[in-house]
């Protein structure tokens, strides 16, 4: 269940980035004005539009809800992203076959919806195993690039076996160190904490927060406060005065 939560929080996380929806508003007008497998010829403009609205929202949401479940649980080796791969392929050709059932009415003779399997299975297969080999290499960086672990990590008693540490949280005596594993207190200051946390990339954003690049998904706003969006849900604020040289830190990389 922990597995699930993690992985419905980043999906979520991805929905309210507008990239996400700008992309898929593209790709459905593009399907819609070049009417793929024949359907601008049998299909109403207003039904086409619908037609390929449904199916590249429904492969984008199943993909986006993937590739989450893949960061999440770090699998990174080429065999298991290609059968995920064959997974993703196989339910988005099965749902294009039924909604072309349901809105192509001579599918039976024009375009086929074996032909529209045919063509559906290994293109979706082949473009999710693209991006998740993408994601991979920014997951999985070459050994020269990887760096020596961070000194805090030596303090940890709960998660010795911890490979990243996503944020700190001063909380009285103690600092919170949120881990890819889970999070522990330690008996510190946050400016020692942070000392320790060299040579990781991240930023102090409040004099209570400090975060790391690589765990930041999106900058929001939520009325008067800026808040960060961590990998793993969370929301953090960022204080007025560091949230212009925080902007430029996070645009730099």
């Amino acid at each position: 269940m922990d597995i699930l939560r993690k992985t419905t929080d980043v999906f979520a996380t991805s929905l309210i980035n507008p990239v996400f929806w700008v992309i898929n508003v593209g790709v459905i007008g593009l399907c819609f004005w070049s009417g793929p497998f024949g359907t601008i010829d049998v299909l109403p403009d207003g039904i086409r539009l619908v037609y390929w609205g449904l199916i590249v929202l429904a492969s984008s949401l199943i993909a986006t809800w993937l590739h989450a479940l893949i960061y999440i649980q770090s699998w990174m080796s080429l065999s298991g992203l290609f059968l995920v791969s064959l997974l993703f392929g196989l339910i988005i050709a099965t749902v294009t076959v039924l909604l072309s059932l349901s809105l192509l009415v001579p599918i039976q003779r024009y375009p086929g919806y074996a032909r529209i399997f045919v063509y559906s299975f290994p293109s979706a297969t082949i473009l999710f195993f693209l991006t998740t080999l993408i994601a991979r290499r920014q997951f999985n960086p070459p050994k020269e690039q990887q760096h020596e672990r961070p000194a805090l990590l030596k303090r940890l008693e709960r998660y010795p076996d911890a490979n990243e540490i996503l944020a700190l949280s001063a909380q009285d005596h103690y600092v919170e160190v949120t881990t890819d594993l889970g999070k522990e207190l330690c008996l510190m200051r946050l400016e020692d904490a942070i000392l320790e946390i060299e040579p990781e990339k991240g930023y102090r954003i409040h004099r209570s927060h400090w975060v790391a690049k690589s765990a930041i998904r999106d900058l929001i706003k939520q009325g008067a406060t800026t808040k960060v969006v961590l990998v793993d849900g969370r929301k953090l604020s960022v204080s007025q005065a560091r949230l212009s040289d925080f902007k430029s830190f996070w645009q730099a990389f």
